[in-house]
């Protein structure tokens, strides 16, 4: 194999194709190093371990997300269902855009209890979507029903992905997506 040169961020962005497919536990440094491009050595001098990737890949897509999708919750430019439809489309489009289910999701299911590396970070990602949720929930009703509406989207959404990609009939992201939208009002 030849060998390139790649970036951190883009060995992490090919990781996660690698990780959203096989899981965290049955993905071997080779097969990351194969997914680059890279010998086995050459990713050991990124990262020292498959657990300082993934930490690392955890805290990349949480940057993302909280420059990228939670702030529209927070744009005052658009009425509360803009800013719900605009917030939604975008998760639906990281979680299903690419082969493999919810990376986030995928994680903190195989890893919680097991490697507690990542349970900060899974934590965070999870409190930020559920806040910019809340957020928009709570320009119509109280902050209360608002955390739980927040809270009972992400599962409904969670569980979308997965019978979507089960399935691989797409209706059912849209149908909780439809449902979110009438929680709203």
């Amino acid at each position: 194999m030849a060998v390139q040169k790649i970036t951190k961020d883009e060995i992490l962005l090919k990781s996660s194709d690698v990780f959203r497919v096989k899981g965290y536990h049955n993905t071997s440094m080779q097969d990351l190093a194969e997914a680059c491009g890279l010998l086995k050595g050459s990713l050991y001098y990124h990262f020292p371990s498959k657990e300082m990737l993934m930490k690392d890949l955890l805290f990349s897509i949480h940057k993302y997300m909280t420059e990228r999708i939670f702030p529209i919750a927070q744009d005052e430019s658009l009425t509360p269902e803009e800013r719900m439809e605009k917030l939604l489309k975008k998760m639906g489009r990281l979680l299903l855009e690419k082969e493999g289910g919810c990376l986030i999701g995928n994680t903190t299911l195989e890893t919680v209890g097991v490697v507690p590396e990542f349970h900060e970070v899974l934590r965070a990602i999870m409190n930020g979507w559920t806040k910019a949720l809340q957020t928009i929930f709570e320009t119509r009703k109280s902050p209360e029903l608002s955390l739980r509406l927040a809270q009972q989207t992400i599962m409904e959404f969670e569980g979308a992905v997965m019978f979507s990609k089960l399935y691989s009939d797409k209706q059912f992201l849209y149908d909780a997506f439809a449902r979110t939208m009438v929680k709203l009002n």
